[in-house]
């Protein structure tokens, strides 16, 4: 009997769980959130490809006319890396902006009284 009811409980509470949003999942960081807006606004401007393919290529052209083809690997090699953290550093000024952006806004959202 034990059995059935904690059967029948068990259903219960998960059908609830599955009914009710888990605060974790409705509240969404601000952080996370601009990263996300920030994200997409990225892929859709290419900017990622633009931060770190442009200085890869520019150092692989620039190490292969100073030293040959090993000069070209050692050159894509160091570009690669200016790009990628000018662009981990732009991302994260980026998404600091964007926070401030959606403060804005929320400040002005929620204290507009429509009369």
């Amino acid at each position: 009997m034990r059995v059935r009811s904690f059967a029948g409980l068990t259903g219960t509470v998960l059908a609830i769980g599955l009914l009710l949003p888990s605060s974790a999942a409705a509240q969404i960081s601000a952080h996370a959130r601009a990263k996300a807006q920030v994200e997409t606004r990225d892929k859709q401007h290419h900017n990622k490809l633009k931060t770190e393919a442009i200085p890869t290529a520019t150092g692989a052209v620039a190490g292969g006319v100073a030293a040959g083809p090993a000069g070209a690997f050692a050159g894509a090699k160091m570009g690669h890396t200016v790009g990628s953290a000018f662009h981990g550093i732009k991302k994260h000024h980026d998404v600091k902006q964007q926070e401030k952006r959606n403060m804005a806004h929320r400040r002005y959202v929620s204290h507009r009284h429509h009369s």
